[in-house]
């Protein structure tokens, strides 16, 4: 009796071994190298969605260099009915801000002043300069600052040394070619005083004398920054 109760078990048994619905073949679908996963697929048809870890990402680019130094040099001139000057200035410049530069330098002049004479001055400066859109090639700016002078007058029998204190403000342009590498131009005006002790005035006006001069001064240069 207990045989024939077996054989309905073995007979579905063997049915279960022997349909599709037993048998799990698995087919692995290579992942595509622009895809993120991997697709498993299985018979009878099942989909099984293996996520495959995403590679590592490119290093972000470094870091662009914030150059805060620079050292500018500069050919410039004042000139006039009278007055005839030219030279050349250094400075050495800082940038703590985009917006802000502070320069302080030093340079050689030399020419005729109101009277003819030949003059040289040796100025000694501290700029600071205000730029308005520092993300652009082409940046102006705006500069102001104190400043002294050293000069000398050869005059007929007699040299002449002067010292003045004063300032200088103007506006002007800067092309930044590269970012070590810039061209500037910018007109200035000056006003200043003499201070040292020589009694007589620098300046005569018919029957008045006076110690205080302006005047403007061009320039043109190029800083290197660092």
């Amino acid at each position: 009796m207990l045989r024939f109760a077996l054989l309905p078990v073995l007979a579905v048994a063997f049915l279960l071994t022997g349909s599709d619905t037993a048998r799990a073949d698995v087919v692995v679908v290579p992942r595509d190298n622009d895809a993120d996963q991997v697709v498993v697929k299985t018979r009878p048809p099942t989909v099984v969605v293996v996520k495959h870890k995403a590679a590592n990402p490119p290093p972000p680019p470094p870091k662009k260099r914030d150059r805060k130094l620079g050292l500018h040099f500069d050919v410039g001139g004042t000139f006039g009915p009278q007055v005839s000057m030219g030279g050349f200035t250094g400075a050495l410049r800082f940038r703590p801000k985009e917006h802000i530069g502070i320069d302080l330098g030093s340079g050689y002049f030399a020419g005729n002043d109101y009277l003819g004479f030949y003059r040289t001055e040796v100025p000694v400066t501290a700029n600071v300069l205000f730029f308005l859109n520092p993300q652009h090639k082409f940046q102006f700016y705006f500069l102001l600052g104190p400043g002294a002078s050293f000069g000398r007058v050869d005059r007929v029998g007699e040299v002449r040394r002067m010292i003045h204190i004063g300032g200088q403000g103007g506006f002007g342009v800067e092309l930044r070619l590269a970012p070590a590498f810039a061209l500037n131009a910018d007109v200035r005006g000056v006003v200043r005083h003499r201070v040292d002790n020589d009694p007589r005035p620098e300046f005569f006006d018919g029957t008045r004398g006076t110690d205080t001069s302006a005047g403007a001064l061009v320039t043109f240069g190029g800083t290197f920054y660092f």
